[in-house]
Parts: C-alpha cells; sequence; structure tokens
C-alpha cells in the first residue's frame, strides 16, 4: 500500500560524546514504556551495544540508522518499515550532532534528522555553566537548517534549571524540555569499546528503573510527545516478506563472546530463505545440526579467550564443517577467533580455531584504521567480487600479524590498506557489514550454505 503514515517521533543529539545521550535515551525510553508505550528504539550509527541496551528496555529490536550505508530514501523505509506498529519512535545519535566523516558533519546524526525529518532533542552537559548555555545553544540550533525542536540540561541542578529554563526560552526559539541531575548510582559501566553490553551488567534493570525514574521526575515526557505528535508523515513502508521455503541452516553465533549483529544482518539472511539457528561457542560443545553455514559476529572474544580455546569439541566442530565446505563468514571478533592465535597485550597466547593463519594480538590503543571504510575486492571469490565496493566499518583494540589480500580498505582520507581474507569458502576480517547494502554478497552466503541439507 502506497502513501504516507504519520509516525510521531524525536531524535536526541548530543553536542558531543559523552555528554549523556545514552542515559538519557534509556531513561526516556523507560519511562515512556512503563506509561504503557509501545516505543520503537534506533540508534544512529555503527553502533552495537546501545542497541541492545534499548531492545532491553522496550522489548522490541533496535535499528540502526547509518547514513553511511543507507541512502536518504533507504532511511526513510527502515524507520518508517519497523515503526509501522509502534506508538512512539525514539532515535538516539551518535557523538556530536554534526560530527560525521573525518572532520565534516557529512554522514552525521544532523544528516539522519535531516533525512528523516525527525524533530531533534538536544543535550548538553551544562555542569559548571549559567549563561553561557545560550550562546552554546544558539550556534548549534542556528549553524544549520534542521529540525531542533528541544533542550535538554544535563548535570544540571533542579534550582539551576527553573532559572535557566525561562532565560534560554526567551533568548531563543527552543523549548527546555527537562533536566537530568548530577546523581550517584545511574552510570552505565563501560570498557574500551565503549559501554558495556546489557547481558554484561549485573544490576542493569536496577541502573534502568533509576534512569527511567529520574526521565519522569526531571523531563516534560508531555512535551517530547508533543513534539514527536508534530513530525512529519513517512512514505509507508512494509516489511519484506519471509520465503515460504527455507533453502538453508545457517549457525549464528550469540553469547557474551559473539553478540554484535546488526538485526538488519539477521533478517535479510531470513528473507533470503535462511533459517537462522543460534550456538555458543562459549558454552555449546558442537555446532546445531544440518548447518550449511555459519556466521561468526563480532563481540569480546578476548575477554573469553580461556573459555573459547579449551573448548575443543566446539573447535573441532567447526574445523569439520569448514573442511566440507560451508561457508564461513567471520567479522571481526570472529576474525580473532578463526585465527590461529589470541595473543593478549602481555604476550600470552592461546589457540584459536586456526582456520586462517595468522595471530592476532590485543592492543592498549585503537586502531588507526578505525571508521567508515570503503571496501573493494581485488579479485573473485565466492563471497565478493573482483572491482566490488563495498561500505563496512572498522573499529577494533587488536591488530593482525597479517590482514589479508581479498580487497583494498580505503578511508574518506585516502588512507589505504589490505585487508580481508578470502579462502576457499571462508570470508574473514575486520570490516562489519550492512546487508542492506551488500545484498549480494548476503545472498551469495546463502546460496553456498543451501547446498548443506
Amino acid at each position: 500500500m502506497k502513501g504516507t503514515v504519520n509516525m510521531p517521533r524525536v531524535l536526541f543529539a548530543g553536542a558531543n560524546s559523552g555528554c549523556g545521550k545514552t542515559s538519557i535515551t534509556c531513561g526516556v525510553l523507560k519511562a515512556l514504556t512503563d506509561r504503557g508505550i509501545r516505543v520503537q528504539p534506533y540508534k544512529c550509527g555503527p553502533d552495537y551495544i546501545d542497541p541492545m541496551l534499548h531492545s532491553h528496555i522496550t522489548g522490541r529490536d533496535c535499528r540502526n540508522l547509518d547514513p553511511f550505508f543507507s541512502t536518504g530514501e533507504d532511511l526513510r523505509f527502515l524507520m518508517a518499515k519497523d515503526s509501522a506498529d509502534a506508538g512512539f519512535t525514539v532515535a538516539e545519535g551518535v557523538m556530536g550532532y554534526y560530527d560525521g566523516i573525518g572532520v565534516s558533519s557529512e554522514k552525521s546524526t544532523y544528516t539522519v534528522s535531516v533525512e528523516t525529518e525527525t524533530p531533534v532533542i538536544l543535550i548538553l552537559n551544562v555542569k559548571g555553566m549559567s549563561h553561557t548555555m545560550i550562546p552554546l545553544i544558539k550556534g548549534l540550533i542556528e549553524y544549520r537548517e534542521n529540525p531542533v525542536k528541544g533542550v535538554i540540561l544535563n548535570r544540571c541542578s533542579k534550582g539551576m534549571y527553573r532559572m535557566m529554563k525561562p532565560e534560554i526560552e526567551k533568548a531563543l526559539p527552543v523549548k527546555v524540555v527537562g533536566y537530568f541531575p548530577p546523581r550517584e548510582g545511574i552510570h552505565i559501566g563501560s570498557r574500551h569499546l565503549g559501554l558495556m553490553t546489557a547481558a554484561e551488567i549485573r544490576n542493569l534493570d536496577e541502573v534502568i528503573d533509576i534512569l527511567g525514574r529520574t526521565a519522569e521526575e526531571g523531563i516534560d515526557l508531555e512535551e517530547i510527545l508533543r513534539i514527536g505528535a508534530a513530525a512529519p508523515a513517512l512514505p509507508r513502508a512494509e516489511k519484506p516478506p519471509l520465503p515460504g521455503i527455507k533453502k538453508a541452516r545457517i549457525a549464528v553465533a550469540m553469547d557474551k563472546a559473539f553478540c554484535f549483529y546488526y538485526r538488519e544482518n539477521l533478517e535479510i539472511l531470513e528473507q533470503m530463505g535462511a533459517e537462522l539457528v543460534y550456538f555458543s561457542p562459549v558454552n555449546d560443545r558442537a555446532l546445531p545440526e544440518k548447518v550449511g553455514g555459519i556466521y561468526l559476529g563480532g563481540g569480546y572474544p578476548e575477554t573469553y579467550r580461556k573459555q573459547l580455546s579449551e573448548n575443543e569439541e566446539m573447535k573441532k566442530s567447526i574445523r569439520e564443517a569448514a573442511s566440507c565446505g560451508k561457508p564461513v563468514f567471520a567479522e571481526c571478533g570472529g576474525f580473532m577467533y578463526v585465527c590461529d592465535n589470541l595473543v593478549e597485550t602481555d604476550g600470552s597466547a592461546m589457540p584459536m580455531l586456526g582456520l586462517i593463519h595468522t595471530d592476532v594480538e590485543m592492543t592498549t590503543r585503537l586502531s588507526m584504521d578505525f571508521g567508515y571504510v570503503t571496501l573493494t575486492g581485488l579479485k573473485d571469490n565466492p563471497f565478493i567480487r573482483q572491482g566490488e565496493q563495498i561500505r563496512v566499518h572498522e573499529f577494533h583494540y587488536s591488530k593482525a600479524e597479517r590482514r589479508g589480500d581479498a580487497a583494498i580498505m580505503e578511508k574518506s582520507t585516502g588512507r589505504r590498506w589490505e585487508g580481508l581474507y578470502a579462502q576457499g569458502r571462508i570470508l574473514a576480517g575486520y570490516p562489519h557489514f550492512y546487508f542492506h547494502n551488500c545484498k549480494a554478497l548476503a545472498e551469495r552466503f546463502v546460496e553456498m550454505a543451501s547446498e548443506f541439507d
């Protein structure tokens, strides 16, 4: 059915990374969900961890809206597709509102807000300031034409909020819709890749409850709902139907070591005829029965390297599957698992699968190759064709002795390097793929897996 549909929605954007976007977004999601509202969450950019928190709170799969991977039309389609049966939609931005590729505003949270015409609520950490808030907000809302409609003052006392709200609204055409006070016990733990995964936070529900109560007390949720209700309608979109007959069974690693998957990737595999069956390389002793392919996503294999290394039964099961020609798709953390050895920063090494002959060594600093990358295939292989270009993302605190020669990676700065293994029917490397922009790769994966039924 064509036409448009009203879709109440807001996007929480920050002035900078670390301004409190995630805590406030989680608080609002909890408060709205507790009111009985069906909230569809989204996360801008290539994030895996925040979506886990959003999904945990709302009970709905959080989706990614990434303008590097998706056109404006795609972004509108993705938002409309998954928000169709929701009462309200909340998106969380990434980095600062205008921070995009390199030092530009290209492919930023700002891009998502403009392309989807989603009203923006800016979040500012205002600790240690009063009147200075006004010129800072003024600069953010006047720098570009944008849909900014509200502001939340983070790390702001109730007294300061009451004084500054009328001052800001008198000076600027924007609503101050609330504040978040400095408060102990509402910090979500972090590690080198950002926030801890939802499964790793022992007191997660307690923290989320505190965030929800703080949002209910300090944020004008009714005003946020009014702002969202005024959002322009979006083109109607429907989810692609699933095939009637499953062509292949694909085993997907899913546990504390491997949990970084775009929900869109899993659904696209299903739409192409794959039945996904989940397993734990940490805890299980063998692959699920009758699978034709293996998907090893990203995560934190270094945290569970002892369990992974000592689980000889699972390692044997995966090796036997690969030796039979069953396709193995391994990205980032999955790549670390298929290599010979995983080496910690202290030099200690533990053997992994040994399907790819290189060691991976943990580092104390983020790789210089992190960020958005365009991959170009250097030779035909079962997954990627020579000259085929795919937009991918890298982010890792490790380095491989050898990174593979199946593709050239290039950043917007012009920095280039070889990286990606295509060895038989194994595709392995640091890049994270987003199947919505490389459906041919996903289809080839499913077709190879369908040979084993």
